[in-house]
Protein backbone atom coordinates (compact mmCIF):
# COMPACT_ATOMS: atom_id res chain seq x y z
CA UNK A 1 0.00 0.00 0.00
CA UNK A 2 0.83 3.67 -0.34
CA UNK A 3 -0.23 6.51 1.06
CA UNK A 4 -0.89 9.95 -0.89
CA UNK A 5 -1.43 13.38 0.17
CA UNK A 6 -5.87 14.16 -0.87
CA UNK A 7 -7.70 17.01 -1.01
CA UNK A 8 -10.51 18.46 0.66
CA UNK A 9 -12.78 16.47 3.25
CA UNK A 10 -9.89 13.15 2.48
CA UNK A 11 -6.49 14.40 3.33
CA UNK A 12 -4.78 11.26 2.07
CA UNK A 13 -5.43 8.67 -0.20
CA UNK A 14 -4.74 4.88 -0.37
CA UNK A 15 -3.16 3.34 -3.32
CA UNK A 16 -3.53 -0.54 -2.86
CA UNK A 17 -2.15 -3.10 -6.02
CA UNK A 18 -3.96 -6.29 -6.80
CA UNK A 19 -1.45 -9.24 -7.65
CA UNK A 20 -3.04 -11.33 -9.66
CA UNK A 21 -1.84 -15.37 -8.92
CA UNK A 22 -2.32 -17.87 -11.84
CA UNK A 23 -5.37 -16.52 -13.42
CA UNK A 24 -5.96 -12.43 -14.34
CA UNK A 25 -7.84 -10.39 -12.23
CA UNK A 26 -11.08 -9.88 -13.88
CA UNK A 27 -11.43 -6.33 -13.43
CA UNK A 28 -15.22 -5.73 -14.10
CA UNK A 29 -15.67 -8.38 -11.03
CA UNK A 30 -13.07 -6.64 -8.89
CA UNK A 31 -15.11 -3.33 -9.58
CA UNK A 32 -18.89 -4.90 -8.36
CA UNK A 33 -17.42 -6.18 -5.62
CA UNK A 34 -15.86 -2.96 -4.48
CA UNK A 35 -18.71 -1.24 -5.61
CA UNK A 36 -20.62 -0.09 -2.24
CA UNK A 37 -17.31 1.35 -0.38
CA UNK A 38 -17.39 5.15 -0.91
CA UNK A 39 -14.49 6.26 -2.21
CA UNK A 40 -12.97 3.26 -4.07
CA UNK A 41 -11.80 3.37 -7.62
CA UNK A 42 -10.05 0.56 -9.49
CA UNK A 43 -7.63 1.20 -12.26
CA UNK A 44 -6.89 -0.86 -14.83
CA UNK A 45 -3.25 0.56 -15.32
CA UNK A 46 -2.52 -1.47 -18.70
CA UNK A 47 -5.23 -0.32 -19.93
CA UNK A 48 -5.20 3.19 -19.02
CA UNK A 49 -1.50 2.90 -20.59
CA UNK A 50 -2.42 1.90 -23.44
CA UNK A 51 -5.57 4.39 -23.63
CA UNK A 52 -3.11 7.08 -23.41
CA UNK A 53 -0.49 5.92 -25.94
CA UNK A 54 -3.24 5.15 -28.32
CA UNK A 55 -4.30 8.65 -27.85
CA UNK A 56 -0.62 10.35 -28.58
CA UNK A 57 -0.42 8.49 -31.36
CA UNK A 58 -3.84 9.32 -32.99
CA UNK A 59 -2.92 13.07 -32.07
CA UNK A 60 0.78 12.99 -33.94
CA UNK A 61 -0.69 11.36 -36.93
CA UNK A 62 -3.21 14.21 -37.29
CA UNK A 63 -0.42 16.68 -36.41
CA UNK A 64 2.05 14.79 -38.87
CA UNK A 65 -0.36 14.86 -41.74
CA UNK A 66 -1.70 18.70 -41.35
CA UNK A 67 2.28 19.52 -41.00
CA UNK A 68 2.24 17.70 -44.55
CA UNK A 69 -0.33 19.36 -46.24
CA UNK A 70 0.63 22.69 -45.20
CA UNK A 71 3.98 21.87 -46.64
CA UNK A 72 2.42 21.12 -49.85
CA UNK A 73 0.28 24.02 -50.05
CA UNK A 74 3.28 26.22 -49.53
CA UNK A 75 5.10 24.32 -52.06
CA UNK A 76 2.00 25.26 -54.38
CA UNK A 77 2.16 28.96 -53.94
CA UNK A 78 5.49 28.49 -54.44
CA UNK A 79 5.90 26.77 -57.68
CA UNK A 80 2.64 27.90 -59.17
CA UNK A 81 2.01 24.57 -60.75
CA UNK A 82 0.43 21.73 -60.11
CA UNK A 83 2.49 19.12 -62.43
CA UNK A 84 5.56 20.66 -60.48
CA UNK A 85 4.23 20.05 -57.07
CA UNK A 86 3.00 16.35 -57.91
CA UNK A 87 6.35 15.27 -59.31
CA UNK A 88 8.37 16.55 -56.41
CA UNK A 89 5.63 14.93 -54.28
CA UNK A 90 5.98 11.43 -55.56
CA UNK A 91 9.69 10.29 -54.56
CA UNK A 92 8.64 11.64 -51.30
CA UNK A 93 5.42 10.18 -50.81
CA UNK A 94 6.85 6.82 -52.14
CA UNK A 95 9.79 6.77 -49.63
CA UNK A 96 7.52 7.11 -46.72
CA UNK A 97 5.59 4.22 -47.96
CA UNK A 98 8.34 1.68 -48.55
CA UNK A 99 9.67 2.32 -45.18
CA UNK A 100 6.31 1.96 -43.86
CA UNK A 101 5.50 -1.13 -45.55
CA UNK A 102 9.22 -2.85 -44.28
CA UNK A 103 8.56 -1.95 -40.91
CA UNK A 104 5.48 -3.35 -41.48
CA UNK A 105 6.71 -6.18 -42.96
CA UNK A 106 9.34 -6.82 -40.41
CA UNK A 107 6.67 -6.57 -37.46
CA UNK A 108 7.29 -3.03 -35.84
CA UNK A 109 4.63 -1.17 -34.69
CA UNK A 110 4.47 2.08 -35.65
CA UNK A 111 5.17 4.89 -32.55
CA UNK A 112 5.24 8.36 -31.78
CA UNK A 113 9.01 8.06 -32.53
CA UNK A 114 8.89 7.19 -36.11
CA UNK A 115 6.70 9.40 -37.12
CA UNK A 116 9.40 12.03 -36.34
CA UNK A 117 11.48 9.61 -38.27
CA UNK A 118 9.22 10.13 -41.12
CA UNK A 119 8.81 13.36 -40.51
CA UNK A 120 12.88 13.99 -40.79
CA UNK A 121 12.61 11.93 -43.70
CA UNK A 122 10.17 14.28 -45.73
CA UNK A 123 12.35 17.21 -44.52
CA UNK A 124 15.64 15.86 -45.99
CA UNK A 125 13.83 14.20 -49.07
CA UNK A 126 12.39 16.91 -49.93
CA UNK A 127 15.98 19.18 -50.69
CA UNK A 128 16.76 15.83 -52.80
CA UNK A 129 13.01 16.15 -54.73
CA UNK A 130 13.02 20.12 -55.11
CA UNK A 131 17.09 20.16 -57.08
CA UNK A 132 16.29 17.53 -59.14
CA UNK A 133 12.94 18.95 -60.06
CA UNK A 134 14.41 22.69 -60.63
CA UNK A 135 17.08 20.69 -63.23
CA UNK A 136 13.61 19.38 -64.88
CA UNK A 137 12.51 22.41 -65.66
CA UNK A 138 15.53 23.93 -66.49
CA UNK A 139 15.67 21.44 -69.26
CA UNK A 140 12.29 21.63 -69.94
CA UNK A 141 12.39 25.87 -70.61
CA UNK A 142 15.66 25.97 -72.82
CA UNK A 143 15.66 28.16 -76.02
CA UNK A 144 14.70 26.38 -78.93
CA UNK A 145 18.13 24.55 -80.37
CA UNK A 146 19.51 24.11 -77.45
CA UNK A 147 20.84 21.24 -76.11
CA UNK A 148 19.67 18.92 -73.09
CA UNK A 149 23.03 18.64 -71.25
CA UNK A 150 20.95 16.81 -67.64
CA UNK A 151 23.18 16.55 -64.86
CA UNK A 152 26.78 15.83 -64.88
CA UNK A 153 28.58 13.67 -63.38
CA UNK A 154 30.20 15.50 -60.43
CA UNK A 155 27.18 17.04 -59.61
CA UNK A 156 25.78 13.39 -59.06
CA UNK A 157 28.97 12.34 -57.20
CA UNK A 158 28.31 15.18 -54.64
CA UNK A 159 24.57 14.41 -53.98
CA UNK A 160 25.37 10.74 -53.67
CA UNK A 161 28.26 11.48 -51.12
CA UNK A 162 26.51 14.00 -48.99
CA UNK A 163 23.42 11.22 -49.24
CA UNK A 164 25.89 8.84 -48.49
CA UNK A 165 27.29 10.56 -45.03
CA UNK A 166 23.71 11.68 -43.98
CA UNK A 167 22.51 8.28 -44.16
CA UNK A 168 25.44 6.22 -42.35
CA UNK A 169 25.25 9.45 -39.34
CA UNK A 170 21.32 7.97 -39.22
CA UNK A 171 22.60 4.47 -39.54
CA UNK A 172 24.56 4.55 -36.88
CA UNK A 173 21.55 6.07 -34.40
CA UNK A 174 19.59 2.72 -35.75
CA UNK A 175 22.54 0.44 -33.62
CA UNK A 176 21.82 3.10 -30.29
CA UNK A 177 20.69 1.16 -27.39
CA UNK A 178 18.87 4.19 -26.34
CA UNK A 179 14.99 3.50 -27.89
CA UNK A 180 14.56 6.88 -29.30
CA UNK A 181 17.80 7.30 -31.19
CA UNK A 182 16.85 3.51 -32.51
CA UNK A 183 13.61 4.36 -33.97
CA UNK A 184 14.86 7.76 -35.14
CA UNK A 185 17.67 5.85 -37.29
CA UNK A 186 15.75 2.57 -38.25
CA UNK A 187 13.36 4.87 -40.31
CA UNK A 188 15.46 8.37 -41.59
CA UNK A 189 18.54 5.85 -42.67
CA UNK A 190 16.97 3.96 -45.50
CA UNK A 191 14.12 6.79 -46.47
CA UNK A 192 16.32 9.44 -47.24
CA UNK A 193 18.55 6.97 -49.40
CA UNK A 194 15.15 5.92 -51.43
CA UNK A 195 14.31 9.48 -51.94
CA UNK A 196 17.23 10.22 -53.17
CA UNK A 197 17.56 7.50 -55.46
CA UNK A 198 13.20 8.39 -56.35
CA UNK A 199 14.13 11.46 -57.19
CA UNK A 200 17.02 11.38 -59.53
CA UNK A 201 15.56 7.78 -61.15
CA UNK A 202 14.12 10.40 -64.12
CA UNK A 203 16.79 12.20 -64.53
CA UNK A 204 18.71 12.43 -68.02
CA UNK A 205 22.83 12.32 -67.60
CA UNK A 206 24.52 14.55 -69.21
CA UNK A 207 25.54 14.55 -72.73
CA UNK A 208 29.24 14.63 -73.52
Amino acid sequence: AQLLPGDGTRPWRALLRVQAGAQPVDVSQLRTALADLPGTQVVNIADELSGMYTRYLHEATVQALLGALAVCLLLALHLRSWRRLWRIAQPIVAAVLIVLAVMSASGVALGILHLVGLLLTVAIGSNYALFFDQLRSQQETQPDGSPVTGIDNDTLASLALANLTSGVSFLLLAFSSIPALYAVGQVVAPGIVISLLLSAAFIPLAKR
